[in-house]
């Protein structure tokens, strides 16, 4: 593990952190290089990362705090908003980064869908570089096994464990290449985010079973019950989409 890459006049540099920068400079740049080929404003995508940027952070901490509160009883007001010292929840990030691009699509006139379809693969993408982060941090491990791919947490103890950071940069690569695939059947705006949804809901909810986290409901855990909202919510749109697309081709 090596949580902190290095040092800068005394300035730690974290692992998270600095995955999670590359993981938006990959996303902004490659998505940029691409815009004009998709009919997509760089203009209004270059708005829509930074703002995107400021809310799934946001999101993220938020959320983290609400299911964490028990942690912050008798913190000072400002711990909430300490993202140095760690806590970050995918689920609270990509929610409030998505009501910020409904409103913003809104103000700018332009299809929330579209844009949403074109982001996802460079979302989950983004997403597969910051497990990276989790890996280096020690953070997000799994329970312990005997594989041969076992990886050892000196911050914990001293046994294997499964490197569920790995399974998840692993699955979001695939879901990436899977949704790269799936653009060229353009069968309607949203079509490709709603696989998103789908294809990231049944990744955590599986990895959920390796990684270590508490049970809160019917044995499954709060990252798998949100799971499950997301594949069914994504599931039941994408019928009903697809049968409204069938219907006007007829």
């Amino acid at each position: 593990m090596r949580p902190v890459l290095f040092e800068i006049g005394g300035f730690a540099i974290y692992s998270y952190g600095a995955m999670l920068f590359l993981a938006f400079s990959v996303a902004i740049i490659w998505s940029l290089k691409e815009a004009e080929a998709e009919r997509i404003n760089q203009d209004c995508l270059f708005e829509i990362f930074i703002m995107s940027i400021i809310l799934s952070l946001l999101g993220s901490r938020l959320a983290y705090v609400f299911l964490n509160r028990e942690l912050f009883i008798g913190e000072p007001w400002w711990k909430i908003f300490a993202f140095r010292e760690g806590g970050l929840t995918f689920h609270g990030g990509l929610i409030l980064a998505l009501l910020g691009g409904v409103f913003y699509s809104n103000y700018r006139k332009i299809s929330f869908l579209k844009y949403v379809d074109y982001l996802s693969p460079f979302i989950i993408l983004g997403y597969a570089i910051t497990r990276i982060g989790c890996f280096l941090n020690g953070c997000c491990y799994g329970h312990i096994t005997d594989l041969p791919w076992g990886v050892v947490y000196p911050i914990i103890d001293s046994y294997p464990r499964h490197p569920t950071q790995l399974y998840a940069s692993l699955a979001a690569l695939i879901i990436f290449f899977m949704l790269r695939y799936l653009k060229k059947y353009k069968y309607f705006h949203g079509y490709i985010f709603l696989y998103f949804i789908i294809f990231y809901g049944v990744y955590r909810f599986l990895v959920e079973y390796f990684r270590v986290s508490t049970a809160v409901l019917w044995g499954l855990s709060q990252a798998q019950i949100a799971s499950l909202i997301f594949i069914i919510f994504g599931a039941l749109l994408l019928l009903y989409q697809k049968y409204r697309y069938k219907g006007r081709k007829a």
